[in-house]
């Protein structure tokens, strides 16, 4: 009896573990299944979120977008608007240097043709200047001659005499290549049956005094009225180099240049003049 009481005992006691190990298995089973709703509902609203998260996603995406547009498209229009009005300021800037290189061009063409008028008025000046200085020796050598003859020829002042300047003279009856020869000199002085005849330059060199030689061999072709005369030659300037000075003395030829107030002789004392 014992053992069938202790084995109901055992038996009862299992039911009840047995019931409360089910009790305790269906209580974690419903912890189980209200994890896994929980879960669920969780998953759902993660789902929800994920979702609603890729249209604000979307949404910002497209609003970026339009804002990027917008931005794009303001700055195309302010490059455009930049680019034109740098445009336009390049276009003046290059419309004001063409004018004022035409400006520039313009005072500088009126520049040269004062520049060339002023050379050509120079240049006439210059010419007319040469001229009046030739002219000026010849009429400070002239008054001098009759002077100077008397003195180197030893006439007497009652003898009368005459200056001629700028003389010229034809060959008689002798024609060159269809021209007739002419001779010019510049001054001649005719006292009694002395002739002089001079020769002026502004600068006198030793070449002028050999043309000069020349001239007096050919003057009694030019002038058969000083056939039979004595003439005496004469060179003359403001200032004549010693150099030519020599030469023209070595050649018999009186040379005359500005002294104290008057032209005077520069030959050597005791010169004797050739007659030519």
């Amino acid at each position: 009896m014992a053992t069938t009481e202790t084995l109901e005992q055992a038996l009862q006691s299992l039911i009840e573990d047995t019931k409360q190990y089910h009790q305790g298995v269906n209580g974690r089973f419903e912890k189980i299944e209200q994890v896994m709703a929980e879960l669920a509902d969780w998953a759902k609203q993660s789902k929800q979120i994920h979702k609603r998260t890729q249209l604000e996603l979307a949404e910002l995406a497209k609003q970026s977008q339009l804002k990027s547009d917008e931005q794009s498209q303001r700055i195309k229009l302010e490059l455009a608007e930049s680019a034109k009005r740098l445009d336009e300021r390049i276009k003046l800037e290059l419309a004001e240097s063409a004018k004022r290189l035409a400006e520039q061009s313009q005072r500088t063409k009126l520049e040269f043709e004062s520049l060339a008028k002023q050379i050509k008025q120079t240049t006439k000046q210059m010419g007319e200047q040469s001229q009046r200085m030739g002219t000026l020796v010849e009429d400070m050598v002239s008054p001098d001659m009759l002077r100077i003859l008397r003195q180197v020829a030893s006439i007497p002042e009652e003898v009368p005499g005459i200056v001629n300047v700028r003389v010229k003279e034809f060959y008689p009856g002798k024609v060159l290549n269809g021209h007739a020869q002419m001779i010019e000199v510049d001054a001649i002085a005719r006292c009694g049956e002395y002739v002089l005849v001079n020769e002026t330059k502004t600068t006198f060199k030793v070449e002028h005094v050999d043309a000069f030689l020349k001239t007096l061999s050919q003057l009694r072709d030019y002038f058969p009225a000083f056939e039979g005369r004595q003439i005496f030659g004469v060179i003359s300037s403001l200032r004549i180099d010693p150099s030519v000075v020599t030469r023209a003395s070595r050649q018999g030829l009186l040379v005359l240049s500005l002294g104290e107030g008057m032209m005077e002789l520069q030959n050597e004392p005791g010169f004797k003049p050739k007659l030519f």
